[in-house]
């Protein structure tokens, strides 16, 4: 499938309702942008605040920072 959409680096994780629900998201963002609202802003960091959750929860995580 071919696409412009810088997909989440755990994006095979995601179920199905997961993957619709963050396209619908990029796809408004994406339009938000386009229309030069202030919509964007908030979106935007909501959704890095969703990546980091999810990011953090995940069993295992080891931040890169504490190797060098």
């Amino acid at each position: 499938m071919r696409h412009d959409y810088d997909l989440p680096p755990d994006w095979e994780d995601f179920s199905d309702e997961e993957k619709s629900r963050w396209l619908t998201q990029e796809r408004c963002r994406r339009q938000a942008d386009r229309q030069g609202t202030n919509v964007n802003a908030d979106v935007l960091e909501e959704e890095e605040e969703s990546i980091e959750r999810r990011i953090e929860a995940r069993p295992g995580f080891v931040r890169l920072s504490e190797y060098r």
